[in-house]
């Protein structure tokens, strides 16, 4: 009554079979080498795309699959596909591995540190030291040049009642008859008989050997009680165009230290050029230059004032070494021995000089 009677032969239309989705997921489930192998494509002109479904998937929705996918290809390989675990497992490994090396680096990182840290702090040490050391070497140096120079003032000091007289031929046989000629020459020079008495010290010939026959004569060397006597000789010495004994050109000079001398030698390429430009100087004691100039009297005692002098008084450019009193020390004085003596025979120069008890 209430039911309508079906139609014979009327089936209920179903929706699309799920026999139709099977190829599609099949395909993704079956290698390549599973499919079956269809008929080669006679439609050469064609190209297929990635994208157009398979031909055997355009067949009837009721049709079933060529083949079946075996479980026995693919159920291995999902076993073999790492898990979650391993993959942990793995990085925990590789965790360990790059901070073992870390660590590793670390530590010789920190013992380079150290390395550095200690070269640095024994490069500080040693600079600070080598300051120290050129500090005290420095002053030491200054010490040791003013000591040359007091040692010169001194020497110099002890002569300064000494005359240096060069060119007067050794004739004479006796101390008297050398004093004798001494006298005649310095009272000739004062303008006074020759009687008149001078009071030497002592007067000999320089400290040397004697000379070959036609050398050069030893200076004589004179020491007078009076330096006023003596500053008037030598004045009267300058004074005078020449003076002569006996037909022989004499020279008088004061007797000074051999350092001063020598002194006095390095600074002859300033004395020549303070000449050529009719500059005077005279000698500053104990080792020195004053120049007098019409601007005023320069003391010359090192290098830079040699510049300074060049600069004021508009000289030519001059370069050569100051001399060091140090050096002038270390050479060999002229005259002095220079090989040791020799030992006394039967005894070494330990026990030279030394008594024994038998001989008290």
């Amino acid at each position: 009554m209430g039911k309508a009677n079906k139609t014979p032969g009327a089936q209920k239309p179903q929706g699309p079979d799920r026999a139709s989705d099977t190829p599609s997921l099949r395909r993704f489930l079956v290698g390549p080498l599973d499919l079956p192998a269809g008929p080669p494509d006679k439609m050469a002109d064609e190209v297929r795309t990635p994208t157009d479904p398979e031909p055997s998937l355009l067949t009837s929705s009721h049709a079933e699959a060529p083949t079946s996918v075996d479980p026995a290809v693919w159920l291995p390989l999902l076993r073999n596909l790492p898990t979650k675990s391993d993959l942990k497992e793995a990085n925990a490994e590789l965790r360990s591995s790059i901070m073992a090396e870390l660590q590793h680096v670390r530590q010789d990182i920190q013992g380079l540190t150290h390395r550095v840290d200690t070269l640095e702090q024994g490069s500080d040490s040693l600079r600070l030291a080598q300051e120290v050391s050129t500090s005290v070497l420095q002053l030491r140096s200054t010490q040791l040049r003013n000591m040359a120079l007091h040692i010169a003032d001194l020497d110099n000091r002890g002569h300064r009642n000494n005359l240096r007289l060069r060119g007067l031929p050794e004739t004479e046989t006796s101390a008297d008859q050398l004093t004798g000629m001494l006298l005649s020459i310095f009272n000739t020079l004062l303008d006074r008989t020759e009687s008149s008495a001078i009071d030497f010290v002592r007067a000999h010939r320089a400290l040397r050997p004697k000379g070959t026959t036609g050398s050069p004569p030893r200076d004589v060397i004179c020491c007078l009680y009076d330096y006023g006597l003596k500053e008037d000789i030598l004045r009267k010495a300058r004074e005078a165009t020449q003076f002569s004994y006996e037909g022989t050109e004499l020279q008088l000079y004061p007797d000074l230290s051999p350092a001063t001398l020598a002194y006095r030698r390095a600074l002859k390429p300033l004395t020549s050029l303070l000449r050529d430009q009719q500059l005077r100087y005279r000698w500053h004691t104990p080792t020195g230059l004053a120049v007098l100039s019409d601007q005023g009297t320069f003391i010359l005692q090192s290098p830079e004032d040699v510049a300074t002098l060049s600069t004021d008084l508009q000289l030519p450019p001059l370069q050569f070494p100051w001399p060091d009193p140090l050096a002038l020390y270390n050479q060999a004085a002229r005259g002095a021995r220079q090989t040791p003596l020799p030992p006394r025979p039967g005894c070494n120069r330990g026990q030279a000089g030394r008594r024994t008890g038998s001989q008290m």
